[in-house]
């Protein structure tokens, strides 16, 4: 774990992974659409658990690229200190596609490690999947508009795991993939363009938007990966790329989890143990 943490702040500090990144066709910024609630698959989201990486606060511009393909895209982040595991998500799919789709399919996959050196077929972006999971919700999710599944942002996840997911560190990758269904969920698609919302700094949005946790690559300009070899399997073998004119940009999306009491507090945990356990003897 150790190696890996200063592999990626070497390559971090020596600039290697912008030289990677390739600049995407500028994209438009996208209009917010209704917040969607109502999820099949999903689980209770009773827990309040700490948010471990945000990259869409409240004000954030949300663009999309209008490359193709873009059905799958994904990110290196890096949580919080002391990430332990992740028990949610808000997620932000994006139709630019000009179609209206009755059904959503959400596709998340999350991964150990992140290359931080060139990618390829042999060196893809990702390494050790460690879970994927598969949802579904009606609603009108009509071309023009992203749309938020959020519970209570920053508080409660809009998708929220059954089980914790431990991590062996605060690094990991992540990837979405959103299909569409126009025939009442009875099946479902990838469709150019049904794709994930990208967050940036621009002229008007002047903080970065990743305030919590950050991005592993990109460094200033920032960046995302998306299926440009036409990749179906989470992962990436195409380089990193970026939206033309954005900075600090990188895939909306929000994760919930636990972390592991820094030592002090664990100390002072012991010494309450200790002076409860005192007290019972008195």
């Amino acid at each position: 774990m150790l190696f890996k943490s200063l592999v990626s702040l070497c390559a971090l500090l020596l600039g290697a992974v912008t030289a990677n990144a390739a600049t995407d066709l500028a994209g438009a910024s996208i209009e917010r659409g209704a917040t969607i609630t109502s999820l099949s698959g999903g689980a209770s989201t009773a827990s309040v658990p700490p948010v471990l990486y945000d990259s869409f606060p409240s004000g954030a511009p949300a663009y999309s690229t209008t490359s193709a393909p873009n059905t799958f895209m994904g990110l290196g982040a890096n949580l919080i200190a002391n990430a332990k595991s992740i028990s949610g998500f808000d997620v932000y799919p994006v139709n630019t596609s000009g179609t209206n789709f009755d059904h959503l399919k959400i596709n998340i996959f999350v991964w150990d490690t992140v290359n931080t050196g060139a990618v390829s077929a042999t060196t893809p972006a990702f390494g050790t999947l460690l879970a994927s999971y598969s949802l579904t919700t009606a609603g009108a999710f009509n071309t023009g508009f992203f749309y938020p599944f959020e519970s209570v942002p920053g508080t409660t996840p809009g998708i929220a795991l059954g089980s914790p997911l431990s991590i062996s560190d605060s690094t990991i990758g992540l990837t979405m993939n959103y299909q569409g269904s126009t025939d009442g969920g009875v099946t479902y698609n990838n469709v150019t363009n049904l794709t994930s919302i990208i967050s940036a700094t621009d002229t008007t949005y002047l903080t970065d938007p990743a305030v919590t946790g950050s991005r592993v690559l990109g460094g200033g300009t920032g960046g995302y990966y998306r299926n440009a070899n036409s990749e179906v399997n989470g992962n990436f073998t195409s380089t990193l790329l970026t939206l033309g004119g954005l900075t600090n940009q990188g895939l909306a999306i929000r994760v919930y989890g636990t972390t592991v009491p820094e030592p002090a507090s664990l100390g002072i945990l012991a010494a309450v143990g200790l002076f409860s356990m005192r007290r019972r003897a008195h």
